[in-house]
């Protein structure tokens, strides 16, 4: 019992630091950000969060990851089943979406500050990977010559629409967007269909 109330203190420690870099991260370029700002802003000592992170990248990094490893997760939830429903671009999308709105602060600061390139490109091959195939699975895709063609301009479209939504106040609703990306989605299908 005592160590399930320690791991959730840490865990409640680890979101205030990632949510206090996050407000820092809002406000001023992540490379002028120090571990004082950030533990200060969390209401922490400085020896916490070196219990937790070695320093401001080492926090960053972790919380890259954990997100990516978040969104995978979500996917192979929806896609180890060798039976794939119908609607599968839109049960996919919907809890990456709720997510990504439940975490909107994070995201908005990574895909926006100049040090985050590297989420960019790790969220990039995330939707890449798995768009690509999804699609494949889903309407019995052939390779071919243009299908990358086609899975980077879904990929850069997704990018777009989630910083595009993530900038707009208030969000629109997750079934709105989600609805839009399943379209577009959906109508482009054709273009590689053959």
């Amino acid at each position: 019992m005592e160590g399930h109330k320690e791991d959730r203190r840490i865990r409640r420690t680890k979101k205030l630091l990632k949510q206090a870099l996050a407000q820092l991260m809002d406000e001023k370029e992540f490379k002028d950000i120090t571990v004082k700002d950030i533990t200060e802003r969390a209401d922490l000592n400085r020896g916490t969060f070196y219990l937790h992170y070695t320093d401001t990248y080492d926090i960053l990094n972790k919380i890259e990851n954990e997100i990516l490893f978040n969104l995978q997760s979500m996917v192979d939830e929806k896609t180890n089943s060798a039976d794939l429903p119908e609607d599968l671009a839109r049960c996919t999308l919907m809890p990456i979406a709720e997510y990504i709105k439940e975490n909107a602060d994070i995201f908005r600061c990574l895909i926006n500050n100049k040090v985050s390139a590297d989420f960019i490109e790790k969220l990039r091959d995330f939707i890449f990977n798995n768009c690509s195939e999804i699609i494949k699975r889903r309407y019995s895709i052939k390779e071919n010559r243009i299908n990358d063609y086609y899975f980077s301009f879904i990929t850069y479209g997704i990018i777009g629409v989630i910083k595009e939504w993530l900038e707009k106040k208030p969000l629109l609703d997750v079934c709105e967007i989600v609805g839009f990306a399943d379209k577009v989605i959906n109508s482009s299908i054709e273009a590689i269909k053959d």
